[in-house]
């Protein structure tokens, strides 16, 4: 099934600003709402909600951010990331833990990243008990993607999306550099040419994203 195209929904292109976003959203609310169609006998309901849908989605800068991995493989316009993935979603996989390219991690780290998010909407469902059994699932996701990043001796630190996109662009320029390598250049660059306030940004992203990621896997 094809992946909804949320920004063709809104009638704005990937690289379009919240406002704009916004303002699609209201301009096509207007238009579409079912009270002001309804007089006319049509039923916009459908089309109203997809454009909530779509805006829900496309406003929140992790849903987007999450959305356009999934769906283009790489991150919107605005973001610190500038190439392509190269759709290294379809590449193989490789079973053993060992000798395992560098895009297993990142499609366990990506992975990972998600369903925290999602976790994190659980958490806040009015009806926990609707809510527990996919928590439950989720929990036991992230704990075997965890192990898995863990075995392959890449800390916590550098399970941000944005970090591990920029690892598996470098390691696939060069596939047979190890984990370790490609984590002290990433250290390196991220003294170099990031500025102070992407790195505190960073840091305050990761810290959400560990205590996410810490009441996900501990969920009972």
């Amino acid at each position: 099934m094809a992946k909804k195209n949320y920004y063709k929904m809104l009638g704005v292109s990937r690289t379009a600003s919240p406002e704009e976003i916004s303002a699609a959203k209201n301009r096509l609310a207007k238009k579409y709402h079912p009270d002001a169609n309804m007089k006319n006998g049509i039923d916009t309901t459908r089309k109203m909600q997809q454009i909530l849908e779509a805006y829900r989605i496309l406003s929140d800068p992790k849903k987007r951010a999450s959305y356009d991995r999934k769906v283009f493989g790489k991150p919107s316009a605005g973001t610190d990331r500038n190439f392509d993935l190269f759709n290294l979603h379809n590449m193989e996989e490789t079973a053993p833990i060992t000798g395992t390219p560098f895009v297993n991690y990142w499609r366990a780290a990506d992975s990972l990243y998600d369903i925290t998010l999602e976790s994190e909407q659980l958490f806040k469902e009015k009806n926990k008990k609707q809510a527990a059994d996919r928590l439950s699932d989720l929990s036991s996701q992230a704990l075997r993607y965890a192990i898995t990043l863990r075995e392959a001796e890449i800390p916590e630190k550098y399970w941000l999306p944005p970090i591990m996109d920029w690892l598996l662009f470098t390691w696939y320029k060069n596939r047979n550099l190890p984990v370790s390598y490609l984590l002290k250049v990433y250290d390196d660059y991220s003294k170099k040419e990031l500025s102070g306030f992407k790195r505190v940004k960073l840091q305050k992203e990761l810290l959400h994203f560990q205590y996410s990621l810490k009441r996900l896997v501990s969920y009972t």
